[in-house]
């Protein structure tokens, strides 16, 4: 993307009255900022456009506008880290710094409306807030910034809080932007064309003079231009035509405390720039700035001197890789009779060199396309953005809209560029209004443990009752971990998890084939002590007890006719298994440590076929035998146990408040006791986990998270457990245990 210049023109209509702009003065309200010299660093390329609108008399406010805008400025410039960041921080003083004096001066209230735009090289960042009135021209038609305006609007100075529009743009050659007083909002875009599309600066300040009419307006036009403008003569603002008005423009009196002091004769006011270089007066009038050709052909010498620099440093490595492949003879080492001429050097060299030279171009070709696509995903997901926002109460164009500019981050993420700043900022706002949209509330993810490469976490347990810990089954490596943590879970109490069963393991007279499923088996009448319960595919149940550090198994019967075992759950003491070969949910009944079968009452009956064959995980409430069943499709079941009866299923879901149907679901669990037992589905197709409540299908609220990176967590969710009040959420996803909290 090539460096864009920026030409400023102003002008200021009082009543159909054009002011005349003395060069040491600007507009009031205006701000036209290149880096100063003391800028940080990060800021070194940005330049700063600014229009402020108080209210009240601009007269009465131009001393408190331009304190204002000072010190936006200031921050602005002062200001490290990201773009938006900066520029946001720099508003949020200003609105600070005029609430403060709105709540203490005993004047008149001063509200506003404030657009900044930063251009940095071929790019143009935008932050509104209050009411404003900004419109990019294109050679196509003109953009209104922001499409349309926000239902709700809070003006500087008013409280602590703002609503920020946020836009982002990749500029051509030849675009105009105009930031005029909101006075004028009332004015159709289209009424600008002759200002803004396929025109130029100067011919643009003459047509805005006509359109503002007998109005009044500050207004600030930029024009963004590359080197091609070098050739051609300097602009000037418009003069008066025959018959205009002209007024001299009133120059407010600042206060003693707030008075700039005095300019000496080597020193000017800032004014308006091409790249940070002042434009000269001419004829007492404000001028477009002038080009500096000197400094241009400073930098085009700078240029092909680094370039020269650059070519001589790739000469001397070539020259050090030749020496040390073939090092120089001297006169000591040759010897008596020359030696035999060998063509294999120069073969190798001259091989070498150009496969050398073509992966230089190639990576060069490479890294060009990545910067330009990644120059089309920003604008492509700003864009998308902007549409979103202005489709008004059509919600699923709108989601749609953010769900394009999230996958196009993801194609960054992945494919082009991971890590970049512009996209992560774009990628938060569309992820702050889809979850609006759809009433979601995000969640923050940290790895709470990442094990070694070749981990396959498929399956977490929490310990229940007054001690902690958290239990994890990796099927990659056939192994059942235990993490020994305090009764939140949230502090280990070892360094790593300890591997407690793994496959082949001899646990008193059976070998453990592969761990299924697995749950936590409290205390009762027929076990005396809680455990980790474990569905082996060899046909047992395998438990761990904790408290007594030791692993026993049962076999259970009529495990031969089980075709493909899928899941396990146990309510009132008795174990259920989900098996989608035979498309039943088999039923054992507690006998002391041992599970005996019923013949005639071996598995689950249902008034109906629930098709098990797409069943991918189920549940059963502990209370009242209340069973759910999740489909691999997204669909989902709530049945009455003992009636075998369906109570609801996912038609109901969407009818009570799902918006977005489950796409690819992975696991269901129900958690809680009593009526505050809810029923939680991890929907990794969806990036979302949904509670719902477990007695009539009412979904309570839906959850999605925020990854280390930025990524949606829950898009790659494996299995999880939740730990309630407060709400933590353990994940696993290939070879790392998150936990998720709500910040």
């Amino acid at each position: 993307m090539s460096d864009l210049q920026a030409v400023t023109g102003q002008l200021y209509i009082v009543d159909g009255v054009m002011q005349t702009v003395d060069v040491t003065a600007a507009v009031p309200g205006i701000l036209v900022q290149p880096p100063p010299n003391k800028a940080n660093r990060s800021r070194n390329r940005d330049f700063l456009f600014a229009h402020l609108t108080l209210s009240g008399n601009a007269e009465e406010t131009a001393v408190l506008a331009q304190d204002l805008l000072d010190l936006i400025s200031h921050k602005f410039y002062a200001a490290s880290g990201s773009l938006t960041a900066a520029l946001r921080s720099a508003i949020m003083a200003a609105n600070q710094s005029l609430l403060q004096r709105n709540l203490t001066s005993k004047e008149g209230m001063r509200e506003g409306g404030l657009t900044c735009a930063v251009l940095r090289q071929g790019e143009l960042f935008t932050l509104q807030a209050g009411e404003t009135l900004a419109l990019l021209g294109h050679n196509f038609g003109i953009e209104r910034l922001p499409p349309r305006q926000p239902d709700h609007l809070t003006p500087l100075g008013r409280s602590s809080g703002l609503d920020f529009r946020y836009a982002h743009h990749r500029l051509q050659s030849g675009d105009l932007l105009l930031l005029a007083d909101p006075r004028l909002n009332h004015l159709p875009t289209d009424d600008f064309n002759e200002a803004l599309v396929d025109t130029d600066i100067e011919s643009g300040l003459d047509a805005l003079i006509d359109i503002v009419a007998d109005e009044s307006a500050r207004l600030l036009m930029i024009e963004f231009n590359d080197d091609s403008l070098l050739d051609l003569p300097d602009v000037v603002q418009p003069r008066p035509r025959e018959g205009q008005l002209v007024a001299p423009t009133p120059q407010p009196r600042r206060s003693p405390a707030a008075a700039l002091p005095p300019a000496t004769p080597n020193e000017r006011r800032p004014q308006p720039v091409r790249d940070g270089r002042p434009a000269p007066a001419r004829d007492n009038m404000r001028t477009l700035p002038a080009i500096d050709r000197r400094q241009v052909e400073h930098t085009a010498r700078q240029a092909g001197s680094q370039a020269a620099l650059g070519l001589s440093t790739f000469t001397a490595w070539l020259v050090d890789l030749l020496s040390r492949l073939r090092p120089p003879r001297t006169a000591q080492t040759l010897p008596d009779e020359a030696e035999p001429t060998s063509l294999t050097w120069p073969i190798l060299i001259a091989v070498l060199i150009p496969i050398l030279i073509a992966v230089i171009v190639s990576g060069v070709y490479l890294e060009r396309g990545r910067v330009q696509r990644l120059s089309e995903i920003r604008a492509e997901m700003s864009q998308l953005i902007s549409l979103a926002d202005g489709v008004g109460e059509d919600a699923v164009q709108a989601r749609q809209y953010y769900t394009d500019a999230l996958a196009l981050a993801v194609e960054s993420e992945t494919e082009v560029r991971p890590g970049d700043e512009t996209v992560a900022q774009l990628r938060a706002i569309a992820r702050e209004r889809l979850d609006e949209l759809e009433d979601v509330t995000r969640l923050s993810a940290r790895p709470y443990y990442e094990f070694s490469e070749g981990t396959a976490l498929t399956h977490v347990v929490l310990r229940d009752g007054f001690n902690g810990g958290i239990f994890m089954l990796d099927k990659g490596n056939g192994l059942v971990y235990e993490y020994e943590t305090d009764d939140t879970y949230l502090t280990p109490l070892t360094l790593e998890p300890q591997a407690r069963v793994f496959n082949g393991q001899a646990v008193g007279t059976q070998v453990v084939g592969s761990v299924i499923d697995m749950f936590w088996r409290p205390a009762g009448n027929a076990v005396s002590r809680d455990g980790l319960a474990m569905l082996d595919s060899s046909g047992g149940l395998l438990t761990y007890q904790p408290n007594l550090g030791s692993t026993f198994a049962v076999p259970l019967d009529l495990a031969s006719e089980w075709l493909a075992p899928i899941a396990v759950a146990t309510f009132d003491e008795r174990l259920y298994i989900l098996d989608i070969g035979t498309q039943a949910i088999w039923k054992y009944f507690p006998n002391g440590d041992d599970f005996t079968a019923n013949a005639d009452d071996r598995a689950i009956a249902f008034t109906e076929d629930p098709d098990l064959e797409q069943v991918i995980d189920f549940d059963i409430f502990s209370q009242d035998g209340g069973l759910v069943l999740l489909y691999r499709d997204g669909r989902i079941r709530y049945y009455d146990t003992r009636s075998g009866r369906l109570e609801w299923d996912e038609s109901d879901l969407l009818t009570n408040g799902l918006q977005t149907p489950l796409v690819a679901p992975t696991s269901v669990e129900i958690v809680g006791r009593g009526l505050n037992a809810s029923i939680f589905v991890a929907d990794p197709g969806s990036g979302r986990i949904v509670q719902v409540s477990r007695p009539i299908g009412q979904v309570l609220a839906q959850y999605r998270a925020t990854g280390p990176n930025g990524e949606e967590l829950f898009s790659q969710i494996t299995d999880f457990a939740i730990a309630e009040t407060p709400l933590r959420v353990f994940v696993t996803t290939g070879q790392t245990l998150y936990l998720a909290v709500q910040e």
